[in-house]
């Protein structure tokens, strides 16, 4: 049996027949966020959506993984991503009821990073794209800070570009599908599956979440999306060139995060507080330009896969 498409279609199926149940709870705790501001929608809207994608994803990598990726030391990693993704999705589940602050996600963002690298999940290496050795080792501090900065970075990007229905986890099932092709022909089975099912997952989601939504995914699902794709990325560490090493990633995750880096630059040299929401995003700047919340939503599902394409090409040309 493929394991990897029984992981895919399983996820997607829990995710499909949880959501509904996961709305009318946030629906009877008044979990709602309401229209105004930057956001686009025109009626209070449940949220804690990422329950559903989070539940999805545990149980099918529980049930597949002793198949799918049957040595033990495999299993590990996978182990590790439920765990910290939990405190990713607990803390979020929080913010959604009570809006605890940029400060406190980021905190637990680092909490969850720092529980991920006790699975032995970290950066370990970096490509050297010019010059001799063209790998270098990174002591055990610089490990772990650059791996919590890039844990921190994909999970805030994709958390940034939850703003239109069905944008965050059609970005979440594209990329992660993407790591899985990488991770099947790098055969790494315990990679595929966590890709599989997260790409699944969202996708199982997306049928409630596409525009006119029904649910939003929550700032709980949204983190917890970019913090599963940072940390399949890091366990998939694909062997390839040293230049495309680097580039691949960053191919990846292209459109959240040259987003964010954008917005980001943008609040810096306008002095504004880099953590304050605005409609600066490419999704709000599309909207402007006059395309309509599902054009953009799907200009978008272009890109991505455009730059998606483009690591997968640059993949199978180094490998």
């Amino acid at each position: 049996m493929n394991w990897h498409v029984f992981a895919f279609l399983m996820a997607l199926a829990i995710s499909y027949l949880a959501t509904p149940s996961v709305r009318g709870l946030a629906l009877r705790l008044n979990v709602l966020v309401p229209p105004g501001g930057r956001r686009v929608h025109t009626q209070p809207m449940p949220l804690w959506g990422g329950v559903a994608i989070y539940g999805a994803f545990t149980l099918t990598s529980l049930l597949v993984m002793r198949f799918g990726a049957p040595q033990s030391s495999l299993q590990i990693p996978i182990v590790g991503v439920i765990v910290s993704g939990a405190l990713i999705l607990t803390v979020g589940l929080i913010d959604d009821m009570r809006d605890i602050g940029a400060g406190m996600q980021a905190a637990a963002i680092i909490c969850g990073g720092i529980i991920l690298m006790t699975f032995g999940v970290r950066i370990q290496f970096l490509s050297n794209p010019f010059g001799d050795p063209p790998i270098l080792a990174l002591g055990k501090f610089v490990s772990w800070l650059v791996t919590l900065l890039w844990i921190f970075g994909v999970t805030k990007t994709v958390d940034l570009m939850d703003g239109l229905d069905g944008l965050a986890a059609g970005i979440g099932a594209i990329a992660a599908g993407i790591l899985a092709i990488m991770a099947y022909y790098s055969a790494q089975p315990h990679v595929v599956l966590m890709a599989a099912a997260l790409s699944g997952a969202c996708i199982g989601f997306l049928r409630f979440n596409f525009n006119p939504a029904k649910i939003f995914m929550g700032t709980g699902g949204s983190q917890f999306v970019g913090f599963a794709l940072a940390a399949i990325s890091i366990i998939g560490a694909f062997k390839v060139a040293a230049a495309m090493a680097i580039a691949l990633p960053i191919l990846v995750f292209g459109v959240p995060i040259f987003d964010g880096f954008f917005v980001v630059l943008k609040r810096i040299l306008n002095r504004r507080p880099v953590h304050v929401a605005d409609r600066s995003h490419l999704h709000h700047r599309l909207l402007a330009k006059g395309l309509t919340h599902k054009q953009v939503v799907l200009v978008i599902y272009v890109i991505c896969l455009a730059f998606g394409g483009t690591a997968l090409a640059l993949f199978w040309l180094c490998r």
